[in-house]
């Protein structure tokens, strides 16, 4: 028989071996020629066992009476990777199961937008990522080259941080993270927004309404003004304003502002997510 296993670095999984129970159970588990786990006379059987998986694997002995001779392997490393064998033999069968084992690893992904007196700053991240993550920009359509960048090792998984200037606002920004699959990070600045006093306002947020259907959907609006960033509202399957006079409209996700004041300038910034998927627009407005 074959299978295949998906697991997630550093946590456990389970290789499945089923078989004809039996009497007297002898069990092999391989990679290779690298021996995983024995077990025979009733009982695990570890002195040859290959010093990658001492204290990582575990039988069900319980079970193993009823035909399961399945693997649990703790602490998944990237080097678990590959085809593994099990044999069982009994006083009346033999059967031999081969499981192919993937191990993927949870990545993030972040996008950060920074205002001081004198410019604008886009910054990129992709945390926890294996292989390497190459992290190209795009401004429109053009390929524009990075400001500057970070990097960092965490044993053998990689973090990244690139870094963009922002100098024309025409145009939205995208962050391309090329891994196995791609993420892609967009960032838009769209003209000033203006109004008066004790008036309403509905601020706009750029989305598009396939990304609005998708699992793990999320808008989060902030207020970023003389560098202090303040939460305003936000909405994942249900709508919730930490501050008063806001509140987000459900059918756009455009933040609804009542009884302006002075003191509401500055830029607002609408973090629409998936788990692949961010788009930041920033939003200036001028009471």
């Amino acid at each position: 028989e074959q299978e295949t296993v998906t697991g997630l670095f550093s946590k456990d999984c389970i290789l499945p071996c089923p078989f004809p129970p039996g009497d007297d159970e002898v069990i092999y588990w391989k990679k290779g020629d690298k021996n995983v786990h024995s077990y025979y006379y009733q009982r695990d059987q570890l002195e040859r066992q290959d010093p990658d998986y001492r204290h990582r694997t575990h039988l069900f002995h319980e079970n193993i009476p009823g035909g399961n001779a399945s693997l649990r392997l703790s602490n998944l490393t990237l080097t678990d990777e590959g085809p593994y064998s099990c044999y069982v033999g009994t006083q009346q069968t033999k059967t031999e199961v081969e499981v192919t084992l993937h191990v993927r690893v949870s990545s993030y992904y972040a996008l950060e937008y920074r205002k001081t007196d004198t410019e604008r700053m886009l910054k990129c991240y992709a945390f926890l990522t294996y292989p390497a993550p190459r992290i190209s920009w795009v401004r429109g359509n053009t390929s524009i080259p990075e400001t500057d960048r970070k990097e960092a090792r965490d044993g053998v998984l990689y973090s990244l941080r690139s870094d963009q200037n922002i100098i024309n606002t025409a145009d939205p920004y995208y962050c391309h993270i090329h891994l196995p699959h791609e993420e892609v990070l967009q960032l838009s600045v769209s003209d000033q927004l203006s109004n008066v006093e004790g008036s309403s306002i509905a601020i706009p947020c750029e989305y598009s309404s396939n990304t609005a259907n998708s699992e793990g959907f999320s808008v989060v609006w902030t207020l970023n003004r003389n560098a202090v960033i303040s939460v305003l509202a936000s909405f994942n399957g249900t709508s919730h304003s930490y501050q008063p006079r806001v509140h987000i409209n459900q059918s756009d996700f455009s933040l609804m502002l009542h009884d302006l004041t002075p003191n509401d300038s500055g830029e607002y910034l609408c973090n629409i997510s998936t788990p692949h998927y961010t788009k930041l627009t920033v939003r200036t407005l001028q009471v």
